[in-house]
Parts: structure tokens; C-alpha cells; sequence
């Protein structure tokens, strides 16, 4: 990093004022009418909005004219203690120490207490690596409990110029001297798209995608969505495309195994529009060897997780362990995780389309 500049509180105010502009890329600072504070980081093909006090969200992405992030309720953030009532980001981070949905065994939040964390400090960074100028939001989140877990969540999220996508990376450093339990998940949410076809580098069967057939507390489930999740258990290639008249009300799930991987160690996903651009995110299997796919369109709400990578499946802690998919941080150390989401035009669609071919062939 070549700059790194502290955000102060007090700096942000309902006029949006610029902090850093470079000609190519620009971030400008502002507080939303609920309080809740925000960095816009734009470049020559879009923006986005990052929350750098409230979980270090992505609360919008938009480039090429077209928004990214999930269809939502709310048109600006609350300062809510709870995500689920503040929800509409592109990216949310999960974790570390408990993630997924609770089981009734489990007495931890959905998700944990990363995705809406207060954190202690943020800051604008700046500067110039392999792919040219970028710009992007850091901050550390301290988590200290007397007698128990001890941890430091460091995330930073960029854009480089002329770029319409996003470098997201997490480091989760144990700062006990003992092991830690980690379940993390990188959330990042799209807008499902009427007639968008998904392209994936893992196969379209049983095996690869198991569908998820319990369903969470916190949704209620109709006679005619059982059905449809039961034609899904015996062929997944049904979600291949989003037809409208499809049955995602309130969420479907697939535990997605054994993704295929380019000379890099990426696996890649798109939901291909109608017009031939793309949603897009890729990660790395050997640092998140988990991935769940996430649709739900409701009346009020529609998301598509393409591919949320994580250490483990979202089922909460209980059912987790008893998997043997709780991982541990050893004493005094960290781990980090990498994703890149965001938008293909459509050239570079066809030739991730192209890639993702070669790799399941």
C-alpha cells in the first residue's frame, strides 16, 4: 500500500465531500440520513459504496449503468444491531467464530458478528500494484472476551482503474494463545436476472450440487416451493437458467462440491445476462474449500449467491462440528481469504464462458 490515510468519525457529514481524487480514480465521504457512515470509491466504469465502520460492508456496486447488488427493501443502511434488518448489500463478511444458520442447538446469531461488526478503526488506502492504480477501504475489527476467543478481522476491499471488478480479502488473526474456531463466508449477493443462464466451473449433477432441504427458521415455506426443491434433489440443471416461474420464494440452496480450478487455483462463476455481460466471482478453493450457491426472489427481496465461498457449510455451529468442518487458527497466527467479484462486459464474458468450458470439459 502506498497510502494509507485514518478516517475520523467526525469527517463525514450529510454533504458528500471528496477525500482523495486522482484524476482516475475518486473517494468521497458522506453519512447516509440513518447515521450510518459511508466511503464511495468510483472509477471510470462504476462505483462502490463501502460501510467502513458497519462490518466493512459493500453496501452497492454498481458499474456499466447497471447495479450488482441484490434487489432490497431498503434504500440506505440502518444502524440496526442485526444484518437481517438492515439487509441489501453486494458484500458481507461471516464469522469467524460462529457462521450460518443456528440449529437448536446452536445459541449464536445468523451469520456471527462480522456482518454488521462496529469497527474500530478504517482507512482510505491508495496506491499501485500489478493491475495499476487502485483505491480502497481497510479497517480492523477487535474482538477480546475475558476468559474465551481473542480476535483481529482485517478485510479490504479495492477497485483498480478501468476495472469493473473488485479485490476482496479477509485476514482473521488469532490473537490468543490458544487455538481458535473458525467458520467464515464471504456473502456477496447479486440480483438475480430474469433469463440469466449461470456458467460454473463445476458440474451440473447430484454429486456437485447437493440441494439444501432443510429450511431455516427464519423463512416459512409454501406447498408449491417443497415441490420445486424436491424436483431439485434429483436434477440441479433445473437453476441452470432463471425462469420466472420458478419457485425461489423464500431461498434455495446448494452445497457445491468439488469445483473445477484454472493453472491459478481460481474457480469461476457468472450469471450471464440476457444482453451477453456478466455478474461474476471467483476464489480459491484451497483457502475456502466450502461454497454454497444462494437464490431467493420474493416480492420484496431477490438475491443470487453465485458462489459464497467459506471454511464451511452454513448450517451452524452444532451441525458444523459434528461434520468435522469446524476449522482452528493456531495460537498468535491468521489466516486469509481472497475473492474477486463484480462485472464482465460482454467480450470478457465470452472468454470466461470460453475458460469455465475448457476446465469442466
Amino acid at each position: 500500500m502506498d497510502v494509507k490515510v485514518a478516517l475520523r468519525r467526525g469527517w463525514f457529514t450529510e454533504k458528500e465531500q471528496v477525500l482523495a481524487d486522482t484524476g482516475i480514480l475518486k473517494a468521497t465521504i458522506f453519512v447516509y440520513e440513518s447515521g450510518v457512515r459511508a466511503v464511495k470509491l468510483t472509477n471510470e466504469q462504476g462505483q462502490i459504496i463501502v460501510l467502513p465502520f458497519k462490518g466493512q460492508q459493500i453496501w452497492n456496486a454498481s458499474f456499466r449503468g447497471r447495479t450488482l447488488n441484490m434487489k432490497t427493501m431498503y434504500r440506505q443502511p440502518k444502524d440496526a444491531e442485526h444484518f437481517l434488518d438492515t439487509y441489501g448489500c453486494f458484500l458481507m463478511h461471516c464469522g469467524p467464530l460462529r457462521m450460518g444458520c443456528p440449529g437448536p442447538e446452536d445459541d449464536h446469531v445468523l451469520h456471527g458478528d462480522l456482518p454488521y461488526a462496529d469497527y474500530d478503526e478504517a482507512s482510505l488506502v491508495m496506491g499501485e500494484d500489478e493491475q495499476g492504480q487502485y483505491m480502497g477501504v481497510t479497517g480492523t475489527f477487535d474482538y477480546n472476551r475475558a476468559f474465551g476467543e481473542k480476535y483481529q478481522a482485517r478485510p479490504l476491499v479495492k477497485i483498480h482503474e478501468g476495472s469493473s471488478l473488485i479485490d476482496i480479502s479477509m485476514e482473521i488473526g488469532n490473537r490468543s494463545h490458544y487455538p481458535m474456531e473458525l467458520m467464515y463466508m464471504a456473502h456477496v449477493n447479486f440480483r438475480p436476472v430474469e433469463h440469466g443462464r449461470i456458467v460454473q466451473s463445476v458440474d451440473w449433477t447430484q454429486e456437485s450440487m447437493r440441494v439444501r432441504t432443510a429450511i431455516p427458521d427464519h423463512v416459512e415455506a409454501a406447498p408449491d416451493f417443497v415441490e420445486f426443491l424436491g424436483k431439485l434433489e434429483d436434477d440441479p440443471k433445473l437453476t441452470e437458467v432463471i425462469r420466472p416461474d420458478d419457485v425461489y420464494d423464500p431461498e434455495i440452496a446448494f452445497f457445491i462440491q468439488s469445483p473445477k480450478v484454472d493453472s491459478n487455483g481460481w474457480s469461476h462463476f457468472m450469471q450471464v445476462h440476457p444482453n451477453k455481460s456478466a455478474d461474476y466471482i471467483r476464489y480459491k478453493p484451497q483457502e475456502l474449500d466450502h461454497n454454497t450457491r444462494w437464490i431467493s426472489r420474493t416480492a420484496d427481496q431477490a438475491g443470487l449467491g453465485l458462489a459464497l465461498p467459506a471454511t464451511c457449510d452454513p448450517e451452524g455451529y452444532t451441525a458444523e462440528k459434528k461434520k468435522g468442518n469446524i476449522k482452528e487458527i493456531p495460537a498468535r497466527s491468521s489466516v486469509s481469504f481472497s475473492v474477486v467479484a463484480g462485472h464482465l462486459p460482454e467480450a470478457e464474458a465470452d472468454q470466461m464462458e470460453q475458460l469455465i468450458a475448457e476446465l469442466v470439459a
